[in-house]
This record gives C-alpha cells, structure tokens and sequence, in this order.
C-alpha cells in the first residue's frame, strides 16, 4: 500500500521511484529464491490462476486491513472483488474441463457465472454429491456475483460498454466477511476437484 504522508511538506520530501533507461516488464533473473516461471502446461497454468485470483484477493483484503491502511479499502474492493470472481470463474471452468467429458466444449458461455454454475452443479449431480447444503451456499454467492457483474465489467470500469452508470450497492459493505465468505467457497471448490478426481480414479479403465 502507498505511504500516504501526514503533511503536505512531507510530499516534497519523499522519494518516487522513476522510469529509468533499461527498464523491462519480465527481466530474467538467477534468483531462484526471489524469481518466478510460467508454468509450460496450461492444466498446471489454469491452477495457478485459480488459487492465485482468489489468494490475490484474500491478500488485497489484509493489506488494506492494517492499521494505518483503512482509506484503502474504498479503492481497493474493485479488484478484490473481481479477483474473486475471476477465481471463481477459474473454479467452475477446470471442473467442467476435467470432469464433464466434454473438455473446452463444455463451456458455454465466456463470462457468464450463472450458466457456468448450471453447468458445474449437473457434474456435482451426476457424480451423486450429497453435501445439498454447501451446494446451496455456494450457488448462492455464485448468483451474488452475477447478479452484481453479469458480463465481467463492474469491478474493472466505472461505466457499462454502453457508456452507462453501474449500479452498485450503496450501503456499507463488511469486508472482513468477503474474505470469511470466500474462503468457504475456496475450500468448497478445492474439496469437490478431489473428489471428483478421486471418483474419476477409480473408473475402471474401458
């Protein structure tokens, strides 16, 4: 989070870093305790997007939690909530590309929550899920999100593609309950892509 300064004469004592000859975006590095790597597989790559989307966000919520940080949050909870979204996005998306037998074909719909959540509750049926009252919670926050962000968009922009407002909820929102929410729902996705591929496992082979 930025150092916001106390006084307006601590602004002409701070320190900006700035654009310097030589700078590149992803510069190779030999630190391996300080560097990272794209994954070369993309089933390994769609994980990591799904744990990192959803952990970015928890992260999101802690910072701008901190003492000294609360102005934050007013700016910060668009990306943390689209985090969220996207990583839930992610969730469904892998469990119908393992799991539906349909692969890519399976997905429908781009961005749709909604759609992909009918989706992936038929797979949840299928494989005979018992557990109807995560299953509920869960569709619940599903139909939250879409119904807050139906195409993708409100937590990026401040207006629609049709250049129009994007309603929003105008009361006051808990966010240390975002993150308690979302961390059930996290667990949930993660517990139900083990079952589901333990069951697979068991398949006999044909």
């Amino acid at each position: 989070m930025k150092n916001i300064p106390e006084k307006f004469e601590d602004i002409l004592k701070q320190e900006y870093r700035r654009p310097k000859k030589g700078d590149r975006l992803l510069r190779g590095s030999d630190d391996w305790t300080g560097s990272i790597t794209f994954s070369k597989q993309p089933l390994t790559r769609h994980v990591h997007l799904w744990d990192g989307f959803l952990s970015a966000a928890d992260g999101l919520i802690e910072l701008c939690t901190r003492p000294g940080c609360e102005h934050e949050r007013h700016s910060v909870i668009y990306p943390i909530l689209f985090n969220y979204r996207h990583g839930l996005e992610l969730a469904m998306k892998w469990t119908i590309v393992m799991y539906s037998g349909q692969g890519l074909n399976g997905i429908d719909d781009k961005h749709n929550l909604w759609k992909l959540w009918k989706t992936y509750r038929k797979i949840l049926e299928k494989a005979g899920s018992a557990d109807k009252e995560s299953i509920q919670a869960v569709e619940q926050i599903v139909k939250d999100f879409h119904d807050l962000d139906e195409g993708g968009i409100a937590f990026r922009y401040g207006w629609s593609l049709e250049g129009k407002e994007i309603k929003l909820p105008d009361y006051p929102i808990d966010l240390a309950d975002i993150r308690e929410v979302m961390e059930g729902v996290a667990h949930f996705f993660d517990g139900t892509d083990g079952w589901l591929s333990d069951l697979a496992s068991a398949e006999p082979d044909t």
